[in-house]
């Protein structure tokens, strides 16, 4: 009598499936159900809000989608930490941006209201005002998704964007100005995350896109958007006021050493007294 034939096994690096088919089966099944905090009514700073309807913000839609990707990518990893660093580098900031009832996405929401915020207003940028337009890429050289960081910015970076615009700058909260392009401090910033943008969706790594949100976007849009200090502090959506860059003295001759000095510079004493200093370097010879 044969003994039966063991029963095939899957290969052991055969890939995870994934655990949910599409980001809003993801958000529904498992990110809400994760969610618990507090949410305000009243009191909007420093506080949480909701709206049932958050499929219909896309700023926060994209976000989810995003989220999706990088929790399968977790699921996929070998690491042990992978869900606690999956909590803590994705999930975390993206959930308190989301959630933000002074001046996220949602700030005009409540658990039983939904009403649409838009995304931030840009007037076109006037043709030729950056200059020449970047080279295609060489060939065998994947396309770009946006040959310069101005279409990315009017037709990508501002849909995403929801916030909460001040009419008044104060700490904490945000301003906005619709010729953004006249700001080259702004402009710089969008060009980085134009850069980032085409890596992102390139990458091979899964949980970029969600970590350019959270590394990248994040942190420049809330140096951009800073009413009390940032680049755009003197500007409404509807007014601009150009705010040059910062001024300085003419530098004296020598003031950070001779030209073609051969002393290291960490040598030096920046300011009227590096001579001494140079001097004795030169004497111990």
């Amino acid at each position: 009598m044969t003994s039966p034939s063991p029963a095939p096994t899957a290969p052991t690096n055969a890939p995870i499936p994934p655990q949910f088919r599409h980001f809003t089966d993801f958000a529904q099944a498992w990110m809400l159900p994760t969610i618990s905090v507090r949410l305000a009514e009243a009191n909007r700073e420093n506080t949480y809000t909701w709206c049932t309807r958050w499929w219909a913000h896309r700023p926060v839609a994209v976000r989810v989608a995003h989220l999706h990707t990088a929790f399968e990518a977790m699921r996929r990893s070998k690491a042990g930490s992978a869900l606690s660093t999956f909590l803590l580098s994705h999930f975390d900031p993206h959930v308190t941006h989301i959630l933000d009832a002074a001046n996220g996405p949602l700030h005009r929401c409540t658990r039983t209201h939904h009403q649409s915020t838009p995304s931030l207003p840009f007037d076109p940028v006037p043709p030729g005002w950056f200059g020449t337009r970047p080279a295609e890429p060489q060939q065998g050289q994947p396309p770009r998704k946006f040959g310069h960081y101005s279409e990315f910015t009017e037709q990508w970076l501002l849909p995403v964007t929801s916030v909460k615009v001040a009419a008044n700058n104060r700490e904490g909260q945000y301003t906005w100005c619709r010729q953004w392009w006249r700001h080259q401090s702004v402009a710089i910033r969008f060009a980085g995350l134009h850069a980032s943008f085409e890596a992102a969706v390139k990458a091979e790594d899964k949980m970029a896109m969600s970590s350019l949100f959270v590394r990248h976007i994040d942190p420049q849009m809330r140096h951009v958007l800073d009413a009390a200090n940032g680049p755009l502090h003197r500007c409404t959506p509807d007014r601009h006021i150009d705010s040059p860059g910062m001024t300085g003295k003419e530098i004296p001759a020598n003031w950070f050493g001779t030209p073609g000095s051969t002393i290291p510079i960490e040598h030096l004493g920046f300011g009227p007294d590096f001579r001494t200093l140079a001097s004795a370097e030169g004497n111990d010879e």
